[in-house]
């Protein structure tokens, strides 16, 4: 089993070239709801269809299929998140997770937080977006031409950040949740390296 896991969500599709083929060719895939319909579109056979079927509007017809009522706790992306960690994938790639209703993107974010709390490493990729949550350590963000990177606290401060590798640095900074001072920063090829010593990072580089 790869400890690699690409989940199709039912957001705004995306154009074939942000596909990382791959990628998605060495992973173990999962679709959730009308995700099934975005890796049909692009060609991809799914390891695993699963949630209420609602947004498809129909449920497949297959033996990878499992079946949720519409009346439960989590969003169909946040059980696919789950069946990932549940099979032991420790990196999680989303596609077609922006866009669409913003209380399903904040709750998409939620399932990034998910990832991070239990160990794993979590990325949702969008044609014009990328978020990434982290926990404290080190990291790389490699640069993306075209893009910007804006930092936010997904807790009530994140504490002793440093930002190297980007047009404005900083060293052992608090960044809290009620400020704007994470965004619209660039990385200076080829990468950014952001550390912090204390709380929950939200990465989201955006097409500018």
């Amino acid at each position: 089993m790869t400890d690699t896991c690409v989940i199709f969500a039912g957001g705004d599709p995306i154009r074939p070239e942000t596909a990382d083929s791959q990628l998605i060719e060495n992973s173990f895939v999962i679709c959730a709801d009308k995700g099934f319909s975005l890796a049909q579109d692009l060609g991809i056979e799914p390891d695993i269809i699963l949630g209420d079927f609602d947004s498809l509007k129909y449920t497949p017809d297959s033996d990878k299929m499992i079946s949720f009522p519409p009346e439960k706790d989590d969003t169909d992306l946040m059980l696919a998140v789950g069946k990932a960690i549940e099979i032991g994938a420790k990196k999680i790639v989303i596609y077609g997770a922006c866009g669409g209703r913003i209380d399903h993107m904040i709750g998409n974010i939620a399932c990034l937080a998910m990832i991070a709390e239990s160990g794993g490493s979590g990325i949702i990729v969008g044609d014009d977006d990328i978020l990434s949550f982290y926990m404290p350590g080190e990291y790389t963000i490699p640069y993306k031409e075209g893009f910007s990177l804006s930092l936010f606290a997904y807790s009530q401060k994140v504490e002793g950040l440093k930002i190297s590798g980007a047009k404005y640095i900083v060293d052992n900074c608090t960044l809290r949740d009620s400020v704007t001072l994470g965004v619209s920063n660039e990385i200076i090829p080829p990468e950014a390296k952001i550390s912090f010593t204390d709380g929950r990072l939200l990465v989201i580089q955006s097409r500018l």
